[in-house]
This record gives C-alpha cells, sequence and structure tokens, in this order.
C-alpha cells in the first residue's frame, strides 16, 4: 500500500501532493483523502508526491465490509496532538534505513520533493525523508474503512519515505514508499496484520476508499481507487522487523500482477 504529502493525499491526486503517501491510504492528516489524496504521514495511497503509498494500516477492527463513508472514530485516549510545522529540511536517513531500503519500480525514478507545511517535512534535496514514526504510522494505517486506533498496534521506531515519479511524467504520476521499521519482528507483524485487515475492510466498490486485493501471499498486492475517480496500485510487504509499502498512481490500473511481484521482490534486497 499509497500521496507523498501523505498516503491519503498521495492516493487522491498529483496535485495536492508533490509530495508524500506510502506506502501507500480514515481521514486523518497524514494519509491520502479519499477522493484526491500511500504514504506512506505528517508527511504522508500510500503520503507526499508518493503515494503514503495508501495511503498512505491495519486495525484491531476487523470490521466484516466496507463502509460507504469514512469509518466512525474510535473512541480512545491515546491521540497525537496536531503535527508541528517542519522548520528545517528532514534528514535523509532514519535509524539505518537508508535509500537502500526503497526499491525503485521498473518504469519509475526517484524524485525529489520540496516538501511543505502541508506534506509535513521539508525536502533536503534528496528523494528520501525521515519522518516521525507516530504520524507515519497513524497516517500508513488509517485507510478510512475499517476502525483503528493507536491502541491497536506499536508505534514503529523509525520511518523512511521515498518520492518517485513515472519517467517522463513526474509531475502528473507520482508514487511513495515508505518502510517502517519496529523495536521487534512482534511489533512488525502485528502493524502488517492490521493493515491488511484494513486493505480488506475497503472491498465496497461504491465507497470512498476501494481496494481489490490481488494477492496477499508472499505480499500483499492491491489495486485502489479513491472516490470513484483516483487510480493507485500499491504493494506491502512484513520483513523481519520491517514493513514496506509502496503505492503509485495507477490510472486504469495498468500496472500488472507480475509486475507487482518484480517489485515485491526488491523488497528486503
Amino acid at each position: 500500500m499509497i500521496t507523498p504529502g501523505t498516503r491519503r493525499r498521495a492516493a487522491a491526486g498529483a496535485a495536492a501532493l508533490i509530495a508524500g503517501g506510502v506506502l501507500l491510504v480514515g481521514c486523518q492528516n497524514d494519509q491520502p483523502n479519499p477522493g484526491p489524496s500511500p504514504s506512506l504521514g505528517t508527511s504522508g495511497p500510500a503520503t507526499t508526491a508518493a503515494a503514503s503509498p495508501s495511503a498512505p494500516a491495519s486495525p484491531t477492527s476487523t470490521g466484516s465490509g466496507a463502509t460507504k463513508g469514512p469509518a466512525p472514530e474510535p473512541t480512545t485516549t491515546n491521540t497525537l496532538p496536531p503535527p508541528k510545522a517542519p522548520t528545517a529540511p528532514a534528514k535523509k536517513t532514519s535509524g539505518k534505513l537508508t535509500s537502500k531500503d526503497l526499491p525503485v519500480p521498473a518504469g519509475w525514478k526517484p524524485v525529489a520533493r520540496a516538501g511543505g507545511a502541508d506534506d509535513g517535512y521539508l525536502g533536503n534535496g534528496t528523494w528520501t525523508h525521515a519522518r516521525d514514526p507516530r504520524y507515519a504510522a497513524q497516517a500508513v494505517i488509517t485507510i478510512g474503512c475499517g476502525s483503528i486506533t493507536r491502541d491497536d498496534y506499536t508505534d514503529p521506531i523509525h520511518v523512511l519515505e521515498g518520492t518517485y515519479g513515472r519517467k517522463g511524467a513526474e509531475d502528473s504520476q507520482p508514487g511513495v514508499g515508505d518502510v517502517l521499521q519496529f523495536r521487534t519482528a512482534a511489533d512488525a507483524e502485528l502493524f502488517y496484520q492490521k493493515y491488511l485487515q484494513q486493505v480488506r475492510d475497503c472491498s465496497d466498490p461504491g465507497g470512498e476508499v476501494y481496494a481489490k486485493i490481488i494477492s496477499t501471499e508472499p505480499g500483499l498486492i492491491d489495486q485502489r481507487v479513491y472516490d470513484g475517480s483516483t487510480d493507485w496500485t500499491e504493494v506491502a510487504e512484513l520483513d523481519g522487523d520491517r514493513v514496506t509499502l509502496i503505492i503509485l498512481t495507477d490510472p486504469g490500473h495498468k500496472i500488472t500482477e507480475s509486475a507487482s511481484r518484480r517489485l515485491l521482490a526488491k523488497i528486503g534486497k
């Protein structure tokens, strides 16, 4: 999954997001809004012109199906304050995560984005930027069809986001990737399973967010539609203590399953 400004924005459209989305994505600051919006968070399918990855997520919510509007906000006191506006360029790495941990899809290339307050980060001249793990995780996992709160998962300790552009059409076809590193493999698996459930909950073609699952083994491949008009394709995979999500603008869903599988094969390599 999913967008570089917020995965939700990423999944909503290139204009609103010339920035981050993975991974790539309900209705919170860091995600692609249903409707022009992977990654994969405070900046962030999938996310910044990346796609938050939708949207720029897997909740305890195991809703039986998707709803036609944003999922009702669950009750919890475990919330985050509004993110602070960025005042300095984001770091190019996060912990041990570097650009080598984000594969570049065939037909796409790394694209440095300027970022901004709406994206949650300021560009650093490269195509990768560190993100606040708390906001990034929330942006990724809150797709909008099932209920989920921060009580349902453990925050990652490091998150790195990368922004892509379709070769020859960087401005009109953004993509975003997010790699989330957790303290333990168990924390990563919990988050990933919750995310899969969030995607499964978006099963209503008439909903604001619709996800058609192509495969869940060995990793997730799904086709997203936001507000019935914006198409994205997302891949996501669990690899030890890491969860990687990449969401790409895909009008008409022309990215093939074989191409998605080749991208999945690059994760963690």
